[in-house]
């Protein structure tokens, strides 16, 4: 029962599929946003933003680059089929069109920026895929590459890749075959930008739920996966404590089971009093074949639990040249009902408030507040019957002197030194 509450919202709402016969996972995506399918223009700069994109010409050569972000494809993972699909934008000349497709060559593709060749300076995959598009006579129709799986295998075997993380593929003219026309295609977002479909298997346990990394607000869960491929039963490992998990002690070993899922945080189960606010726990599935000697260790996974204080404030703790009419806001603690904010230019009249009045809101306006100012502010979570005091953050107002360096209390600062 609890693997199918869990489970049910991500079920309706996920675009992987998976071909149970096969052990084939599939994952797609399209563009989210116009900044993420871009037009290096060589000479001429960078265009962001643009509503459509001409493979590989307009008006001069030029380099495309598309970026996927929230790749759910797992390190390591074997890719039997990938390809960019595309929506005809305008139809243009019969002629030949020749295009080579390339990835790039880092574990997490940053976002393409405005500055000169942002997309073909960038490090390239070895790997190449060479592509010579037929005439497309029909706006609106779909188009897909050829196929792109050794691109994409290069870039998810890199150290430092992981589920998650973003990917660039980069298009541009066959230097060997120049294209006689172009291909012009949808940009933006939604349904008709382009879209990347990846294929793969893994004999590694992947796509965990929680996700890697994430917030998770109950004080128990169900904790599951995607089987490896030839996975018969799973060794799981949970802790508080990544060392213990990633060594594989018995004080994190859970057991050998044969389900895809497990419960913590409740009587009988791991952490049976309730997982901890303000923790983050760690965990492993180590896939087993039918023979049971052949074991795929797995990845080290983890979630947190938010902390009962208040915490992500903004203005962030540090900030410099605040707005004295900003509204100040934070994310609730655990379970928080209701929030006393206590705000000052004295650190320890900050730190040493009580008796504030509760309110139910997650921001705050203090008012006009003073220039060249340091001020200090505190959010207590209250959770009947308890109130958890707050961290003090603080920010300085236009005027304000800030962020010296060497920092305040520096120690082993060198004789000569630039003070700022």
């Amino acid at each position: 029962m609890f693997k199918k509450m869990f489970f049910l919202s991500a079920l309706v709402l996920s675009l992987v599929g998976a071909n149970a016969a096969l052990g084939v996972v599939i994952w797609e995506a399209n563009v989210a946003n116009g900044n993420d399918a871009v037009e290096d223009q060589l000479d001429r700069g960078m265009y962001m933003g643009s509503s459509d994109l001409e493979l590989p010409n307009d008006g001069g050569l030029q380099v495309i680059g598309l970026r996927w972000m929230n790749v759910e494809v797992p390190k390591g993972a074997t890719v039997t089929s990938a390809y960019v699909e595309f929506t005809v934008d305008e139809t243009e000349g019969p002629e030949a069109v020749n295009l080579i497709i390339e990835g790039e060559l880092v574990p997490d593709a940053e976002p393409f920026a405005s500055s000169a060749n942002n997309v073909s300076n960038r490090v390239r995959t070895t790997e190449q895929v060479k592509w010579s598009p037929p005439d497309w006579p029909t706006v609106g129709e779909k188009h897909q590459t050829d196929d792109i799986s050794s691109v994409i295998t290069e870039i998810v075997n890199q150290d430092g890749w992981a589920m998650g993380n973003s990917l660039a593929i980069i298009i541009y003219d066959d230097p060997d075959a120049p294209s006689q026309s172009l291909r012009t295609v949808e940009s933006g977002s939604g349904a008709l930008a382009p879209l990347l479909h990846v294929e793969y298997t893994s004999k590694l346990a992947h796509k965990p739920d929680p996700r890697d990394g994430s917030l998770y607000s109950d004080t128990w869960a169900s904790v599951g996966w995607q089987v490896g491929e030839s996975a018969v039963s799973h060794d799981t490992y949970f802790s508080d404590n990544f060392d213990a998990v990633n060594d594989g002690t018995a004080e994190a070993f859970v057991g050998n089971q044969g389900e895809d899922f497990f419960v913590v945080g409740f009587p009988g189960m791991p952490y049976s009093d309730g997982l901890v606010p303000g923790t983050t726990y760690y965990w492993r599935i180590d896939e087993i074949e039918a023979d049971g000697a052949t074991i795929h260790k797995g990845f080290v996974w983890s979630f947190s639990i938010p902390p009962r204080t208040a915490y992500n404030p903004d203005p962030v703790d540090g900030a410099e040249f605040v707005d004295p009419n900003a509204t100040f806001s934070w994310t609730g603690g655990f379970a928080a009902k209701l929030h006393t904010v206590y705000i000052g230019t004295n650190f320890d009249d900050v730190n040493n408030a009580a008796g504030g009045a509760p309110m139910g809101f997650l921001s705050y306006s203090p008012g006009p507040l003073e220039l060249e100012k340091v001020y200090y502010w505190r959010v207590d979570e209250f959770d009947p019957p308890f109130t958890h005091k707050g961290d003090i953050w603080s920010f300085t107002t236009p005027g304000a002197v800030g962020n010296p360096q060497p920092a305040n209390g520096a120690a082993d600062v060198q004789m000569i030194a630039t003070l700022s």
